[in-house]
This record gives C-alpha cells, structure tokens and sequence, in this order.
C-alpha cells in the first residue's frame, strides 16, 4: 500500500480497518504464489475464474450454480489431510468440481479413486484435459469427471469422501443432501468437507449426519488464511447399521 492509501484508509477505518486490509493483501499475495506454482508445475490452468454467464449453454438450475472460482491450493491441502487416513479405501467425489484443482491435489494426498461432477459441460472438459495432462503417464490413479447436475447424481457404490467449495444454492444442495442420506442408509460411510458453507444449515438438519470440528492446524490455516468458514460433517450410523 502507498502512503497515501495508508493515511486514506486510517482515516475512514482506523487502525483495524487498516489491519484487515493489509492482511487481505497478504492473503491474497500468499495464495497467489502457491496457485501459481501448482499450475506451473503441471503446466494446466485452474487459476483462472469463470462466469457461468459467459458460456452458451441452458440448464433448469444454472441459475442456482455459483461461478467458478478456484479453491486456494493451500486450503485444499489443509481441508483434506486430515481425511487421507481413508483415502485408499474411498471415493473421493468434488460436487462442482470446475478445472479439477481438488481432484488433483486430492490425488497427490493419496485418494486414487477420484469423480468430479460439474454440470457445466465448457468446464467439465476443460477437468477432463487438465486430469488427463496430469495422468497420463500414472496407472495408480482412477478418475472420471461426469457433466450432470449434482442434485440428481448416484454416487458410486463406496464409502465417500465429498468435497464442496460452495458450487450452488439450496435448491440444488437440497437433492445432494438427499441422495447423500440415502447413501448413508444403503451402509455407507461418507464425510463433507464444505469449504464457505453458504447452505450450511441442510448439513445440519440432517440426522444422518453430524458435525465434527477439524484439527487444530486447519481451523489455524482457516482462521489466517481465508476468507471463508468450512464446516466438516461425518455420517452417523442408524438403528442396525455400522457406518
């Protein structure tokens, strides 16, 4: 900041407002740096944001969806570490998984079975070319990234590890959280990571599911490093089942 955008922004916030911009500006600058080096490094492009106005295509809940905008690589890593434990006994299933940012981190954590589902078709393929550059010498790694409303997808036959970064509004996530409780009631085990939870009270009115607070060092990252809350949820077992 220059010193007149200093003085400027003392005089109409005070010091906190000044505190807070200032950290937002570090922020920024922190994940800049670790986005960058991500795509760098697997020479793709998952940085750059998405407004669904802009692509040509008619869906009944386009107007429910959320832009694309990428998850911060760092947050991502500090989300899903603690859920690795599972990773090769599990699915693990981006809902409105854009460029494929997660999958591929989701991957390099240990998750080898991998499915992002993205309705907008532009940018479904653009996951697909993106997971394909980064795969194509691997055999370790299963994925598939599926054009389909996430309301009305059937998820695979697996315990799941599900992850979302806020992709659409509650009439979208109303049918998710169904077809979720229905997984659970097949025997299924699955946990959500629900990264700035806008639909936040859907996870917690259902009785399948429950809460369960993150370690120490992610809610660390998450207190100082974004912008947004995430909430994290773990199926509970019904009368007769073992989850």
């Amino acid at each position: 900041m220059t010193r007149t955008k200093i003085t400027q922004t003392l005089k109409e916030d005070g010091l906190p407002g000044l505190i807070r911009r200032v950290h937002a500006g570090l922020v920024f600058r922190y994940h800049e740096i670790y986005n960058s080096r991500f795509d760098n490094a697997h020479a793709i492009d998952t940085r750059t944001s998405v407004a669904l106005e802009t692509l040509d295509f008619e869906h009944r809940h386009k107007s429910h969806a959320i832009d694309y905008e990428p998850t911060p690589i760092k947050l991502v890593e500090a989300l899903l570490k603690p859920s690795r434990v599972r990773a090769r006994s599990t699915t693990f299933l981006d809902l409105g998984c854009g460029k494929g940012r997660v999958l591929l981190k989701a991957a390099e954590l240990g998750f080898d079975q991998l499915v992002g589902v993205e309705f907008a078709s532009e940018i479904a393929d653009t996951a697909r070319q993106n997971l394909e550059q980064v795969f194509k010498s691997s055999t370790g790694v299963s994925w598939t990234v599926v054009s389909q409303d996430a309301a009305t997808y059937s998820p695979p036959r697996s315990d799941l590890v599900i992850f979302l970064y806020n992709p659409f509004t509650h009439p979208v996530m109303e049918g998710v959280v169904n077809w979720i409780e229905a997984h659970i009631d097949r025997g299924y085990r699955v946990e959500v990571i629900y990264y700035n939870s806008q639909c936040r009270s859907l996870f917690d009115d259902c009785n399948r599911l429950k809460a369960e607070p993150f370690p120490w060092l992610a809610k660390l990252q998450l207190r100082f490093l974004s912008w947004h809350a995430a909430a994290k949820y773990v199926s509970v077992a019904g009368p007769g089942d073992d989850v």
